[in-house]
């Protein structure tokens, strides 16, 4: 066996590599990445943000699930956007509990071999010591310059308020001392502490100091499909990620490998029309999710047209930035961790001096009354992070997840799809084109959008009624896809995406 990591940042992967030789395990090295993660790409994670987590311990027939995400604020008013069509993503409505931190603190506490603290202390020193700016930093720090660069937690970005160059050193030295009073005095400080009280503040109270005290990051079960052999992990509701399985199964049950690309966009646009119907916080009540149910899938699936793209009418019944890290050790301990602010670097609302912003994962509530997803206080909005592990025959076989948002599952099943079919290796597989659709909801056509695409297959598809239009590049957003697999001599090996120059492997034998 071998020590195995892939990051979308260079530095991630880097650095959480050098945990194993301290004596680390999987675990330990997939906080350390995210953590660092979090420090060189605050456009795509950060200690604001969110945490979902699938650990595979050897030994065992399927994975553990973490859920590391946060409920909206006791004091959330939905009468206080009457006039809006849904919440902004800059309004302290949109900000949940941060439960990232929460998340480091289970996984640490169940998992993790050496103390949370030697994995803070790296995270500390880079902040102090620096790092250079990458061009996905710089783009979002200009975007966003007239929100964040007056704000104290925006000091480190800016200057003259304008964002550093790109390969500008800076440091972080704010966020630096903020992971020190965690180093100090623990990481449930950041949830009854200073720093909460600072959160409270910054959203306006629409968080209390009690809704951050007594949140905890919880154990669930995970969800899970069978597909050509393979078995399939995801986060349960209220992620879309089961997205990723009904997608999969569907395709399987419809048995039409001929016709490729319109059954497996088919199979996704039949699923994903129901998304917003029952992607929820069931509150406990998992056993009441139909998405990944066997009957479900297949009465969706008997709406299949092989000539035809549909139109899939499911009537509601009721009234951007992500970072994706696996790691796989010597011991066969796995882990598919994906970890977010939500859109790009969140909600632009910094947390005082602390030097970090908080995400804006409260978006993912729409205000329609009476809807299930529906913003309220104390409930989990619609999320769209969707980690996934596969195992076979009882063993672990692949670790895959993607950034990309409300695209999560339509890259996985694209990549998932022609590995389990035996049809492409993973190394191939991530310089295929990939499509995205925009618009699936109820009631929508098939408009897709192809990095590239051979004519033959463009003539199939509009003679099917999708609408094809083609970037004719990759697409940085397409991905980073990142991907652990078994190869055939046993040992795991780590693939990265070639869309985003910054993602990296550590493959250790």
């Amino acid at each position: 066996m071998n020590n195995v990591i892939v990051s979308p940042h260079y530095l991630s992967t880097e650095l959480g590599s050098t945990i194993f030789n301290k004596g680390g395990n999987a675990v330990d090295a997939a906080i350390l990445t995210n953590l660092v993660q979090g420090i060189v790409a605050p456009e795509t994670c950060g200690i604001g943000g969110d945490l979902f987590a699938l650990i595979w311990v050897p030994g065992k027939s399927k994975p553990e699930f973490l859920d590391a995400s946060g409920y909206s604020g006791s004091n959330v008013d939905q009468g206080l956007l009457s006039n809006y069509e849904s919440i902004p993503l800059n309004h302290s409505l949109s900000v949940t509990v941060p439960g990232a931190v929460s998340g480091w603190s289970e996984l640490s506490n169940k998992y993790g071999t050496i103390p949370i603290e030697d994995i803070l202390d790296i995270g500390i020193n880079l902040c102090h010591e620096g790092f250079k700016v990458s061009k996905e930093l710089f783009n979002s720090l200009n975007i966003h310059g007239n929100e964040l660069s007056g704000q104290k937690s925006g000091y480190s970005f800016y200057r003259d308020n304008q964002p550093y160059s790109v390969d500008t050193l800076i440091r972080r030295p704010q966020l630096g001392k903020t992971l020190e009073l965690l180093k100090d005095h623990g990481l449930e400080y950041f949830y009854n502490g200073e720093i909460a009280k600072e959160i409270s503040k910054s959203v306006n109270g629409f968080l209390t100091e009690e809704d951050l005290s007594s949140y905890k990051a919880i154990w669930r079960e995970p969800l899970h499909q069978k597909i050509y052999g393979y078995d399939g992990w995801t986060s349960p509701p209220s992620t879309q990620g089961y997205l990723t399985l009904s997608t999969l199964k569907g395709f399987e049950m419809i048995n039409n490998k001929d016709d490729y690309l319109h059954t497996l966009i088919e199979s996704y646009r039949i699923c994903a029309s129901d998304r917003d119907n029952i992607t929820f916080d069931y509150q406990g009540n998992d056993k009441n999710f139909l998405g990944t149910n066997d009957v479900y899938i297949r009465d969706k699936m008997s709406l299949f047209d092989k000539q035809s793209a549909g139109k899939y009418n499911f009537p509601n019944p009721h009234g951007g930035g992500t970072a994706y890290m696996n790691a796989v050790d010597q011991n066969g301990l796995g882990i598919s961790l994906i970890q977010s602010n939500f859109y790009g670097i969140g909600s632009r609302i910094g947390v005082g001096n602390y030097g970090f912003f908080l995400h804006n994962r409260g978006c993912g509530f729409n205000l329609i009354k009476g809807h299930p997803n529906s913003l309220g206080p104390n409930k989990k909005p619609l999320h769209t992070l969707s980690p996934t592990i596969w195992s076979k025959d009882g063993l672990l076989d692949f670790i895959t997840g993607t950034r990309g948002g409300r695209y999560q599952p339509q890259l996985l099943a694209q990549t998932i799809l022609p590995y389990i079919l035996e049809e492409s290796s993973f190394e191939e597989i991530m310089k295929k084109p990939r499509w995205t659709i925009e618009y699936f909801g109820s009631d929508t056509s098939s408009n897709i959008k192809f990095e590239f695409i051979e004519e033959p297959e463009v003539s199939s598809l509009e003679n099917k009624g999708h609408k094809i239009s083609i970037e004719n590049k990759l697409i940085a957003g397409y991905g980073p896809i990142s991907t652990i697999y078994k190869n055939s001599d046993g040992n795991f090996v780590g693939v990265p995406d070639v869309r985003v120059g910054t993602e990296k492997a550590f493959n250790n034998s």
